[in-house]
């Protein structure tokens, strides 16, 4: 009978080598694939770091928007003074058109 166990045996070592070397195998192939994407990884951090950050991008349009509107503030000015220009020079002319037309 103890030959009846020790063949019984060998085949379970067999079967569990034969297991693990499948194992090892799958665990180098994962090895290989988590190695390429801890590269493309690292190349999106390196991208990333590149790039403007949300807050710095949006700190920096506030600063564009509060500029522009400030322009805009200053032409607005601007345009009310030229209207204000336009209607004394448009009475100045009225009241020569009506001397003219005496």
């Amino acid at each position: 009978m103890p030959v009846i166990l020790l063949a019984s045996s060998c085949n379970k070592i067999e079967s569990l080598s034969k297991d693990r070397e499948a194992l090892e195998a799958e665990f180098l192939q994962n090895s290989i694939e988590l190695q390429g994407l801890d590269t493309q990884y690292a190349a999106l951090d390196a991208h990333a770091s590149d790039q403007i950050q949300p807050e710095q991008q949006h700190a920096e349009w506030v600063k564009k928007n509060t500029a522009l509107q400030q322009k805009l503030a200053d032409l607005s000015k601007t345009c009310t003074q030229g209207d204000e220009l336009l209607k004394k020079v448009r009475s100045k002319l009225e009241a020569y058109k009506a001397l003219s037309a005496q």
